[in-house]
């Protein structure tokens, strides 16, 4: 395959940032963290208290466009994320949280070569400085309510399928029915409230943001709210027994204030079930999600994803996805040419090398890329390096 000497200089440049995270986390003695910087953080039961503590987390990602799509070549998106942690046992009974997560997206998007429409890459977006997360959690230490006050990710606690946690491919981490609609998730939050009753297997689930999430460096300045943003509502309400199955209806709407031809709504069903050996050394789950929202105002009017994930203590986890987005009419016509739909495919094994270090070879096949409509498909194979001390 031909390069270009620009994409041969840019390749030795990913090449050398890979090695030197390689080799970095190898070089501390501090204290495991074995954490993902890019997961979520939903609303957990007590955990054990502890002072301010900080932590500083990195992943890198290596992605090769190998055939199909609009170009070829590698791309290498990268995050480090500043965290602050504290928790404590209050007198009157109750748990506290403080997070606070402050961001910084380096790099370049693979989904630009591949020209996909659903972000085959989860880490890439624009390069800024962010404060990602600020937010204050209370509640009881039984586990049985908590609430969240600050900056925060609507993709942090609604639509989440525990078992698609590992695929790197967005869809599966938010649907992009609602991804696309502008609400805040990675890396645009916004300020919010957000709750969870869950007195047993049933739950409710409810979340008021500003509604318009804005990033650092542009025009609109830091993520603060104005008057004009209007709001996003969420509720979620379902069954969900930690470990073994989780059985969700959810559905948002986004408003604009006195612009009432402005609110997007949509609706989302899921279903997360250990298949095999729930709580034990060896586990197999499955996952199914669908959403809607209106086509005129999305490039995806309907979504359906589903995926396997394997668990075990000494191999790690491998995981595998299907994700297919039923794209809008007004998308198809501002991109005439293309498929009616785009389908991604997904193939990733996850392994902890040691307490600072974990790597994630991935495969993915975009039938029908929407962004490139010349292309019948595109295929990518990467890989994901990333640790902390």
């Amino acid at each position: 395959m031909r390069k270009c000497a620009a994409s041969s200089q840019q390749g030795w440049r990913n090449l050398a940032v890979l090695c030197a995270l390689l080799l970095a986390p190898l070089t501390h003695a501090a204290a495991a963290l074995g954490s993902n910087p890019r997961a979520p953080i939903p609303f957990v039961a007590s955990v054990p208290a502890r002072p301010w503590r900080v932590r500083l987390l990195w992943a890198f990602d290596a992605m090769d466009t190998a055939s199909g799509g609009r170009a070829r070549g590698w791309k290498a998106p990268a995050l480090i994320d500043l965290r602050l942690t504290r928790h404590q046992h209050l007198q009157s009974g109750l748990d506290s949280d403080w997070h606070v997560d402050l961001i910084r997206i380096l790099g370049s998007n693979p989904s630009r070569d591949a020209g996909d429409v659903q972000t085959l890459d989860n880490l890439a977006a624009r390069h800024a400085w962010r404060v990602y997360r600020a937010f204050w959690q209370v509640g009881d230490v039984r586990g049985h309510w908590a609430l969240r006050l600050g900056w925060q990710g609507y993709d942090e606690l609604f639509g989440l399928v525990p078992d698609g946690g590992d695929l790197l491919n967005s869809s599966f981490g938010q649907m992009p029915t609602s991804s696309q609609a502008g609400t805040p998730i990675w890396p645009q939050t916004a300020p919010g409230i957000s709750a969870r009753w869950h007195p047993g297997a049933f739950y409710v689930m409810a979340g008021l943001w500003s509604g318009v999430p804005r990033d650092p460096g542009i025009p609109q300045g830091w993520n603060l709210p104005r008057r004009g943003d209007g709001g996003l509502q969420a509720l979620e309400l379902g069954l969900d027994r930690h470990g073994r199955y989780k059985l969700a209806l959810g559905t948002w709407a986004m408003h604009r204030v006195g612009v009432a031809q402005q609110a997007h709504r949509g609706v989302y069903a899921l279903a997360d079930i250990a298949l095999l050996g729930a709580g034990r050394a060896r586990r197999l789950g499955g996952f199914v999600q669908w959403g809607q929202t209106q086509p005129y105002q999305s490039a995806v009017g309907r979504y359906l994803g589903a995926g396997l994930r394997l668990s075990t203590r000494r191999h790690g986890r491998v995981s595998v996805g299907v994700a297919r987005a039923l794209l809008s009419p007004g998308f198809r016509l501002r991109h005439p040419g293309g498929a009616r739909a785009e389908t991604a495919y997904e193939l990733t094994w996850r392994k902890r090398i040691d307490a600072h270090l974990t790597l994630q070879p991935d495969v993915q096949y975009i039938q029908h890329p929407a962004l490139a409509p010349q292309a019948t498909h595109a295929l990518e194979i990467g890989l994901r390096v990333n640790g902390g001390f």
